[in-house]
């Protein structure tokens, strides 16, 4: 009997003083994310003054295309980005893509937002996508019945205005499988 009340107080301790640990764990947890989000917000850069290198009219707007050889419809939206490209003229804007595949029947495939900076992982020099904003994406006609959909993606260099354009292909899951 001494050992079966022995067993029950160590196992009632054990429990009581992992209650408590998990409290003070919380309790640090929350203090430092606080200090942390404190420290973020007082770092970010204010971009106010920014220029886009794309007309308002242009943002938001969706562009609808379509394949007879695909069961697919492809629907682009380009949209600005919260965070800025930094020249010697200033700053401007950087931009992105939302790309929306649907079926016919309404139902969605994939949806993915594309940034300048997802070229990266594909590409060999980094220098030229750095320094630019993506102006414009249009979708590509491949004619056939392939499960991958072609993007054409323009960046534009705001202080020379030199454009450089990019091949993205994609899968019907929105993973992009190549870039050329």
């Amino acid at each position: 009997m001494k050992n079966a009340f022995s067993l029950l107080l160590i196992a009632s301790l054990l429990v009581a003083c992992g209650r408590s640990d998990k409290k003070d764990d919380t309790a640090t947890q929350s203090s430092t994310t606080q200090s942390a989000a404190d420290s973020a917000l007082t770092t970010a850069p204010k971009s106010k003054d920014c220029r886009s290198v794309v007309e308002a009219d242009k943002l938001g707007k969706s562009d609808v295309f379509q394949e007879s050889a695909k069961p697919i419809t492809v629907t682009l939206t380009l949209a600005q980005d919260t965070s800025a490209t930094q020249t010697a003229d200033g700053c401007y804007f950087n931009n992105t893509i939302t790309v929306l595949a649907a079926k016919k029947s309404g139902s969605q495939v994939f949806k993915r937002t594309l940034l300048k900076d997802d070229l990266l992982y594909f590409i060999k020099s980094d220098d030229i996508v750095e320094r630019s904003v993506l102006q414009q994406v249009v979708y590509k006609p491949t004619f056939n019945a392939q499960r991958y959909i072609t993007l054409s993606m323009q960046l534009l260099e705001p202080v020379s205005k030199k454009k450089a354009d990019y091949t993205v292909t994609m899968n019907y899951f929105g993973e992009i499988i190549k870039v050329r």
